[in-house]
């Protein structure tokens, strides 16, 4: 039950997390695509904040199970009872630190028997080991010896032999049955041939993939820097642009209208287009409403640089909304 719950909390981490991490990857997306920086540096620190701390609770994870195992196959390999599921024939195998550090057959050494018994001295009992050993091994040098005085005495009519089967080596008639097969020594042995090479259907699969995959990546750049960058537009059939912008206060502003919040803000953001706004002004409607009247008419692109910096721009605890543009450009 415990270790379901561990399992479900783990689970929903990793779930919460990966969301945060989608969530402010794609607000940066969006932020950049309004021109409004501010709010994208923003969501960048945030989705930069995500990612270390999944990266960080992965890395735990991944060392608390690390030491869970070692110290379950330390304890079974100790003799103490390892926990439910973890015991098998491969965890019984394993040395424990204290017998690395004991010599070799040390617990028979502290049980009273010996190691080797022929070793230990007992009264009565005569060594013969030795000295059977090296009788044996004289006479298997001895064999030896005369094996190779065989092979040498039949190894001159080897040759004489190698082109007639059947021919006689030395005083012996070599039998039919050592004659070579037709095909050879390896007459009959299994296909040596290299194996066949990679699938080409996996190949294909893997290439095709990849292909998709670039694909995707280099629709997704073009279409973010479609979006975001700096690009010229071409003319507006228009004399002016009008934008209307509504003012919103949160907590004491240190003004007492916010007339001078609105000429900050048209200061502030006239500078953002390419070229810059050098005909233009700011009239107030009423109603915390501003108008302002830009010459001459802006494009698609410089509108949007504008109005990112009007509705991304916080002046003294006062922000700004784009409620209507005339005349609204249109993509050629």
């Amino acid at each position: 039950m415990i270790g379901t719950t561990v399992k479900g909390s783990t689970r929903l981490i990793y779930a919460g997390l990966g969301a945060m991490v989608v969530f402010t990857g794609g607000y940066v997306v969006v932020y950049l695509a309004r021109w409004e920086w501010q709010r994208a540096l923003m969501a960048g620190e945030l989705l930069l904040i995500s990612l270390v701390v999944l990266l960080a609770v992965a890395g735990a994870h991944r060392l608390a199970r690390l030491e869970q195992r070692l110290s379950r196959l330390i304890e079974n390999a100790q003799g103490r009872p390892a926990p439910p599921g973890v015991q098998g024939p491969h965890l019984s195998a394993v040395p424990s630190p204290r017998d690395a550090e004991r010599p070799y057959a040390a617990g028979e050494e502290a049980a009273g028997t010996p190691s080797f018994r022929w070793l230990e001295p007992e009264s009565g009992s005569y060594k013969v080991f030795i000295p059977v050993l090296l009788g044996a091994g004289i006479v298997v040098s001895g064999l030896a010896a005369l094996v190779e005085r065989v092979a040498t005495a039949l190894g001159g009519s080897s040759r004489r032999a190698a082109a007639e089967p059947g021919a006689a080596f030395g005083q012996v008639r070599a039998p039919a049955s050592l004659t070579l097969p037709p095909g050879g020594v390896l007459a009959g042995a299994p296909d040596l041939s290299p194996p066949p090479g990679p699938d080409r259907r996996r190949q294909l699969k893997v290439a095709a993939g990849s292909l998709a995959v670039l694909a995707v990546a280099a629709l997704v750049i073009v279409e973010m820097a479609e979006h975001t960058q700096d690009r010229p537009d071409s003319p507006v059939n228009a004399a002016a642009s009008t934008l209307v912008i509504e003012a919103s206060t949160h907590g004491p502003t240190g003004a007492a209208t916010v007339d001078p919040l609105a000429t900050r803000l048209w200061e502030y953001c006239r500078g953002s287009t390419r070229p810059y706004l050098d005909k233009g002004g700011l009239a107030p409607l009423g109603d915390r409403q501003y108008a302002i009247v830009v010459r001459p008419a802006l494009g698609e692109h410089a509108l949007r640089r504008l109005r990112g910096c009007l509705e991304d721009a916080v002046i003294d605890h006062g922000s700004f909304r784009v409620v209507s543009v005339q005349p609204e450009p249109t993509d050629d």
